[in-house]
């Protein structure tokens, strides 16, 4: 059964809280079909984790062949990317494709295109401190914002903190909670140039895997992943972290000894951290929608009749015991993320998107990336501008 359309008031906003990927499409969506809308961000800044955890591959905007997968903001946000910047560019990475970024051009592109739309209103250092629902229909959103106390009357509420934040506060229950690896980032410079191309990265990980395992490196860098940046000199760790480990002053400390170990190779004596990226958050909790997004449903390439968007993204698992697993779907597969994943289930004006939708650990793992989060909220924002 198709979602059905809140009726509109001409004074009631869509409030979308999260200014992420999918926030960020789903408030461009709404307001270029002529809606008014209110984008909540508890920090001083648009972007999201890309430009927070440091991501400089964004995933979920190709198919297997390196073309768009799905038009419209998408679509724009990598032509808009290409023209910002010369580093901005496609890659391959197994058998899938990544538009590589440098985050600081991904802010400050989303940021100029935001402040370019006139009927989105930001607020940014906001947290939703309450919630009034009646008959599962939110009719007050109360927020908080250096000091200041509002009130706003929804015509929707859309979720797109990553982790259903706001799902919680209207019904927990509504909440499963995530079952994903945690990852850190840091960023390098002074890298050689070519030092991370084929075998030599390979030969790289094989090294720092073994001084892992011998005790010569801290064990968090058993796991870790080690990828050339966007510019000549710039590389990227990921570390992956249980959520429940998590101690941000032992992982520096962990950085600072791989960056030791990695200045004894001839390709990184002059490297050093250039900047360290806030912990990324893969699965921080799924909605119970009206229609859970299942692993049979990507593996069958179903399709839906309330089609949000398409997807392909490898089933990429960051098991919180059993560690990474991938499994790539088929040559020219794709599959459909319905609006129903996207509804919270038993409300009628209270969505989400992105990370948080509602799905399988392992569903998710696959919808999850920068790519489909766009596409997932650039859909809700035109559905329910009523375009």
């Amino acid at each position: 059964m198709i979602p059905v359309k809140p009726e509109a008031r001409a004074s009631n906003p869509i409030v979308v809280a999260g200014a992420g990927a999918a926030g960020l499409s789903c408030a461009l969506s709404a307001a270029t079909a002529g809606a008014r809308v209110v984008l909540l961000e508890k920090t001083t800044t648009l972007g999201g984790t890309v430009c927070q955890a440091l991501i400089h591959t964004l995933g979920g905007l190709f198919d297997d062949q390196g073309a768009l997968l799905n038009g419209g903001l998408p679509a724009e946000l990598v032509d808009r990317l290409g023209r910002a910047s010369p580093v901005t560019h496609r890659r391959r990475i197994g058998k899938a494709w990544v538009l590589d970024v440098d985050p600081t051009i991904y802010g400050r592109v989303v940021t100029e295109w935001i402040k370019a739309t006139p009927t989105i209103e930001v607020i940014h250092r906001a947290s939703v401190t309450g919630l009034s629902v009646r008959n599962g229909h939110i009719e007050r959103v109360d927020i908080s914002h250096d000091s200041v106390f509002r009130t706003l009357n929804p015509l929707a509420l859309v979720d797109t903190t990553g982790d259903a934040d706001i799902v919680r506060l209207a019904n927990p229950d509504c909440v499963a909670e995530g079952e994903a690896l945690a990852g850190v980032i840091l960023r390098l410079r002074g890298v050689g140039a070519n030092a991370l191309q084929f075998p030599k990265n390979v030969a790289l990980m094989r090294e720092i895997r073994k001084a892992a395992e011998d005790h010569g490196l801290p064990r968090e860098c058993s796991t870790l992943w080690l990828d050339a940046g966007v510019y000549p000199d710039e590389a990227y760790v990921k570390f992956n972290v249980k959520l429940d480990n998590y101690d941000a002053d032992a992982l520096q400390a962990t950085g600072r000894k791989l960056l030791i170990f990695l200045q004894a190779i001839s390709d990184f004596g002059e490297a050093f951290i250039d900047a360290h990226g806030q912990l990324g958050i893969r699965d921080g909790g799924r909605i119970r929608g009206e229609h859970c997004l299942t692993e049979a449903d990507i593996k069958s390439g179903r399709h839906f009749a309330d089609a949000a968007c398409r997807a392909c993204w490898p089933i990429e698992h960051w098991h919180p015991d059993q560690g990474i697993s991938v499994e790539y779907l088929p040559a020219g597969h794709t599959y459909d993320i319905p609006l129903r994943s996207l509804k919270v289930a038993g409300f009628t004006n209270l969505w989400a998107a992105g990370k948080c939708l509602s799905a399988e650990p392992r569903a998710q793992s696959s919808a999850r990336v920068v790519g489909t989060c766009w596409a997932m909220g650039a859909a809700i924002g035109q559905y329910l501008s009523g375009n």
